[in-house]
């Protein structure tokens, strides 16, 4: 998968508030050694303050939600389906990128990686 490639990405998105109290690290830990034994690549990222829902197409999603954001996003739609029954709170959608209204599916607009 190229940079510029378009390439479909899911992902689940809550109030950062929210996620922190949830075992959310804990689970992609998890998941990350899962996919380290069984030699995977990872396709999951966490994204504090995701810049994608900045896009005009997320508007009435961000509306609804409290910020500051947080995201995990991935081009595995079975583990982003997994992740939002397992979180339960978290709203979940996808996106193709890069395009016009998101250049880069993994940008952060936090300063720290909070």
């Amino acid at each position: 998968m190229s940079a510029t490639e378009p390439t479909t990405y899911h992902f689940i998105v809550a109030s950062l508030d929210f996620l922190r109290s949830e075992p959310l690290e804990e689970v992609l830990e998890e998941r990350r050694r899962h996919y380290e034994e069984h030699h995977r690549p990872i396709d999951f990222f966490w994204v504090p303050q995701p810049a994608f829902m900045e896009a005009p197409e997320f508007k009435p999603l961000r509306q609804k939600l409290k910020e500051p954001l947080g995201a995990v996003v991935s081009t595995n739609e079975d583990f982003i389906r997994w992740l939002a029954l397992r979180l339960t709170f978290v709203e979940k959608g996808s996106f193709v990128a890069p395009s016009e209204s998101i250049p880069d599916p993994l940008r952060s607009l936090s300063l720290s990686e909070s």
